[in-house]
C-alpha cells in the first residue's frame, strides 16, 4: 500500500522528496501484494455497497489487504470513514484527537 502513500507525496504543496518519504517509512516491513489481497478487497468492497456504502477501489484493496492479514487498517485518511466498515475490521485514526465509538461497536480514532 505504499503506493499511496507515495501518490499522497505527488499531490502535496512543494517538491516531491520520495527520499523522505523513504526515510520516514524505515520503521514500516512492507508486504507483497497478493491474490488474496485483491479478493478480500473486493468482498469489503461487494459487501459495503450491499450496506449502501461507497469505498474507492483503491481504498478497498488496501482495506482487504488488512482483512486478507488480520490486521487493524491504520489510517489518516478520512475516505475509511465509514461505519460499516468499522464492522468488517478494525480501523484506527491515530492522528485524531478525539476517539468515538462506531455504532457497530468498532473503535474510531
Amino acid at each position: 500500500m505504499l503506493f499511496e502513500v507515495y501518490q499522497g507525496e505527488v499531490f502535496k504543496s512543494g517538491p516531491t522528496n520520495f527520499d523522505a518519504v523513504d526515510g520516514a517509512l524505515g520503521w514500516l516491513a512492507p508486504v507483497e501484494t497478493s491474490a488474496g489481497f485483491a479478493r478480500a478487497g473486493a468482498q469489503v468492497q461487494a459487501e459495503l455497497d450491499r450496506r449502501g456504502e461507497v469505498l474507492s477501489a483503491r481504498d478497498a484493496f488496501i482495506a482487504g489487504a488488512a482483512v486478507a492479514l488480520d490486521e487493524s487498517l491504520v489510517v489518516a485518511d478520512d475516505d475509511f470513514d465509514i461505519a460499516a466498515l468499522g464492522g468488517l475490521l478494525d480501523v484506527e485514526f491515530p492522528y485524531r484527537d478525539d476517539t468515538t465509538q462506531s455504532p457497530d461497536g468498532g473503535t474510531r480514532r
